[in-house]
């Protein structure tokens, strides 16, 4: 068996060449000698967002000039997470943190691997130098993660490599479909309710995805979803999405909240003062797009306003997007993202002031209240 370094290298965002690897051993048919072991694919995972300059993938480059970093802080809900095709044997894991400045060196943070992708345990810690170490000892490994202390955080996440020293190459690393990540051990008794729910979320995360595009952003890919008894019905930040079981037992079919929590783990705002904005666009990405057979708006001509939040304002979005500006929900997401949304743009981008237009809204919604969003819907 011929030892050497397993070194990736990442070409344009997709096939990984193996500069050297090692060789494992196995049965011997006659006439031939022992070959590689089979290579693996490397899915990337974080429920931090980043930008075009410093990706995911970068991380997993094998170029030391090239890093992940994010654009938010790093809490103890967060997670940077490499899931392999199938467990391999691994001799040692070597994490460099930090950019090209030498800065942003993650000192207090945690190693971990998984032999199934379910169970971790600590590998090493993160020194003062911003590096982790770890001896695996040919031990196999499905999964390696990168977290923080409880009550830890970062104010940015910046890692420069991981160097994966094993017999099995990895040949491809990229930046994995969006899902969630199911903890009920706390509910055990939804997990038929959470397994299906998280299908609905992986299957309409590339649809949120879409209308919540920002020209350079990369939003996170994944949100840790943890199911407890609690209030209200869910709430998502930090990487974690908090189900509140006892309202999933008394509506065993509102799976659909989970996709309004998603919007939320993919928005990834740099705040929430417009929150009837932020909460209006999450609901019309669960009732207008994910499921619009269901979606009756209720408004109040009397009451409402267009900054009501949830399904009002959704319902205000969707008919402004029918009438004058078909892009406007992602437009706006862009400035809530990057700090610069104010009530004037719905003139700039519909060409009538708010006020008048949720006067419009209102005219339309009485005329016609079972309707007004057919076009939408469609």
């Amino acid at each position: 068996m011929t030892q050497s370094s397993n070194k990736i290298r990442l070409l344009a965002g997709a096939v990984l060449a193996t500069a050297t690897f090692m060789y494992v051993t196995s049965p011997a048919v006659a006439g031939q000698s022992p070959g590689p072991a089979a290579p693996v694919e490397a899915n990337i995972y974080s429920t931090l967002p980043s930008t075009d300059a410093h990706r995911p993938e970068m991380a997993l480059d094998g170029d030391q000039a090239t890093y992940f970093e994010s654009v938010r802080g790093m809490g103890d809900g967060d997670d940077f997470l490499v899931l392999l095709t199938r467990p391999i044997p691994v001799i040692s894991i070597t994490v460099t943190s930090g950019n090209s400045q030498g800065q942003e060196l993650l000192t207090q943070g945690m190693l971990e691997t998984s032999p199934d992708g379910q169970t971790y345990t600590s590998a090493a810690s993160f020194g003062p130098n911003g590096i982790a170490k770890a001896s695996i000892k040919g031990k196999p490994v499905e999964a390696i993660r990168i977290r923080v202390p409880q009550n830890g955080n970062v104010p940015n996440l910046a890692i420069r490599e991981i160097f994966i020293d094993s017999p099995v190459s990895i040949s491809y690393a990229q930046w994995a479909p969006g899902r969630g990540f199911i903890d009920v051990s706390r509910a055990p008794d939804m997990k038929d309710w959470a397994v299906r729910a998280e299908k609905e979320m992986a299957e309409f995360w590339p649809n949120t995805d879409a209308i919540l595009y920002s020209d350079g952003f990369i939003p996170p890919n994944m949100v840790n979803m943890v199911f407890a008894d609690g209030d209200g019905v869910a709430a998502t930040g930090g990487g974690v999405m908090t189900v509140n079981a006892r309202w999933c037992r008394a509506h065993p079919d509102d799976t659909g909240l989970t996709v309004h929590e998603t919007s939320h783990a993919i928005q990834a705002y740099p705040d929430y003062s417009a929150s009837w904005l932020v909460e209006g666009i999450a609901d019309y990405i669960r009732w207008v797009k994910f499921e619009p057979q269901h979606f009756h708006p209720r408004i109040d001509p009397q009451k409402s306003t267009y900054h009501d939040a949830y399904q009002t304002t959704a319902a205000f979005l969707a008919w402004c997007s029918i009438h004058y500006d078909s892009g406007l929900v992602t437009k706006l997401n862009g400035t809530l993202r990057n700090g610069t949304y104010s009530d004037g743009l719905f003139k700039q981008y519909c060409g009538k002031d708010v006020n008048d237009l949720w006067a419009e809204f209102v005219q339309d919604y009485q005329t016609n209240p079972t309707g007004i969003l057919t076009a939408s819907n469609q």
